[in-house]
């Protein structure tokens, strides 16, 4: 049975992946699927061409509470108003993304790479759902470094409780169907002393 074929079922939990049984999400993760991945945290952080961006919100500019780069084959990726420079392919992140195509069936030709310098960097709540991603889109998230703690919740049925999902190093979330639509996301800041963690959130531009 491929493993996704375990959505819509109760929740389920192995040594290899944790499936999450919500309502209108496709959600599943694996703890340590790059375990045997010959990439490590600074080949990776030093691979990436990473800049501080900026967002204006009601009229004031401020720096996002992270750094960032988009790569992608050919395509150009914005949101919130942000316009993201096209990086090229680099063999860390071609490794990363073969593995995950491998498992999903899905092609990716574009991904955002995010890294949270310390416990004040975050992503407030957020969808992945620009016109760009098409219908029902698939992420992929792949985590290196820290573990941080990343948040759902759903948009608009307030009976639904949050979930937490301890993102660990060399971890990967799936979201699938129709959560981007019904759910959103976010990854906490804390007061506790972390270390630094990358995210690369794989996706494919439909246009």
């Amino acid at each position: 049975m491929n493993q996704f074929d375990l959505f819509g079922e109760s929740t389920q939990e192995t040594s290899d992946e944790v499936v999450y049984n919500l309502k209108d999400a496709k959600i599943i993760y694996y703890p340590n699927f790059f375990g045997r991945t010959k990439v490590d945290f600074e080949a990776l952080k030093n691979s990436l061409n990473l800049r501080q961006d900026q967002i204006t919100l009601y009229g004031k500019t401020h720096d996002i509470p992270r750094l960032q780069a988009w790569y992608s084959n050919d395509m150009e990726y914005s949101y919130s108003g942000i316009k993201l420079l096209r990086n090229d392919w680099n063999k860390e992140l071609k490794t990363i993304k073969d593995e995950i195509e491998a498992i999903t069936g899905e092609s990716f030709n574009g991904c955002l790479c995010n890294l949270y310098r310390d416990g004040r960097d975050y992503a407030s709540w957020h969808s992945d759902d620009e016109e760009s991603l098409g219908r029902n889109p698939v992420i992929a998230s792949a985590s290196f470094g820290e573990t941080r703690k990343f948040v759902l919740k759903h948009r608009f049925d307030k009976s639904c409780e949050k979930v937490e999902i301890e993102l660990e190093d060399r971890s990967l979330l799936i979201m699938k169907g129709a959560t981007q639509h019904y759910w959103k996301h976010q990854l906490n800041k804390t007061a506790r002393k972390v270390g630094p963690r990358i995210n690369l959130t794989f996706r494919r531009i439909i246009r």
